[in-house]
């Protein structure tokens, strides 16, 4: 299990893990490098191809622990994550079942709810970032100021699912945004040989819903499950308790869990 776009382990993943744990399940739930407990320097660093490497070493440790049965691995992602595991679990074919919460899974799409200004602020400092000069913009800020995630709702979801004492800051390198055109892990959907259990926010903007749903459509074995939140409702309130009894009831299903 890992968070989405710059969050930590510590802003919502442990209600799920605990609850996951409780019904039999063994969670192992890791920051990517460079942010919350991880190590790498610079922090606040975001690559993708990085992060995809670190969901492999996850992968790789967990089989190698003993007690855990290295033919039932579960992969569990948020947003940003929802499309890695997306990624990983159609090119291995050895994973058991996938869990999409909110999948970022067309970059395009985001880049069209862009505003140009915005847009236009933050390509050059992507730009600096791609060619080797670190830098760091805001994650998150009102509609109309400057940060990656600007849309309505976007600073306050934040501010809703990070606790107090969490190592979660407000800044990231934005290098990913020179090709977040092209991040599209549900192109390979259909690669998916294992079930997975995806949801889709109903009042969510931050992601498509319209990739959400193809998840869906072009999984072998998929499922959608529809909630009445946006792209951060499931950590708040009663959403965490909702959405990971469905979880466990997925994971059940497909005996991945007894009891």
């Amino acid at each position: 299990m890992a968070h989405g776009f710059s969050l930590t382990r510590h802003d919502g993943l442990a209600g799920y893990a605990e609850r996951l744990a409780a019904a039999g399940a063994a969670a192992l739930v890791f920051d990517h490098r460079y942010l919350g407990d991880s190590g790498g320097e610079p922090r606040q660093r975001f690559r993708k191809r990085e992060q995809l490497q670190d969901w492999r070493s996850a992968i790789a440790f967990a089989r190698s622990l003993g007690g855990v049965d290295p033919d039932r691995i579960v992969l569990w992602g948020y947003s940003f994550s929802g499309g890695h595991v997306v990624q990983l679990a159609a090119s291995d074919p050895a994973i058991a079942a996938t869990i999409a919460l909110c999948p970022m899974l067309d970059g395009l799409a985001r880049v069209f709810a862009t505003p140009p200004a915005l847009s236009a602020w933050i390509t050059p400092r992507a730009a600096a970032d791609q060619l080797g000069r670190h830098n760091l913009v805001p994650v998150t800020a009102q509609p109309g100021e400057h940060a990656a995630m600007t849309l309505p709702g976007e600073a306050d979801g934040f501010a809703s699912v990070i606790p107090q004492g969490s190592p979660w800051r407000n800044e990231i390198s934005p290098g990913v945004f020179l090709t977040v055109a092209f991040h599209r892990p549900l192109a390979r959907a259909s690669r998916i040989a294992g079930p997975v259990w995806v949801a889709l926010g109903e009042r969510d903007i931050t992601v498509s819903a319209r990739a959400v749903q193809g998840l869906a459509e072009r999984a072998p074995r998929a499922e959608l499950h529809r909630y009445p939140y946006d792209h951060f409702g499931a950590f708040t309130g009663e959403g965490p308790a909702i959405v990971a009894a469905d979880q466990v009831d997925f994971l059940r299903r497909n005996a991945l869990i007894r009891g």
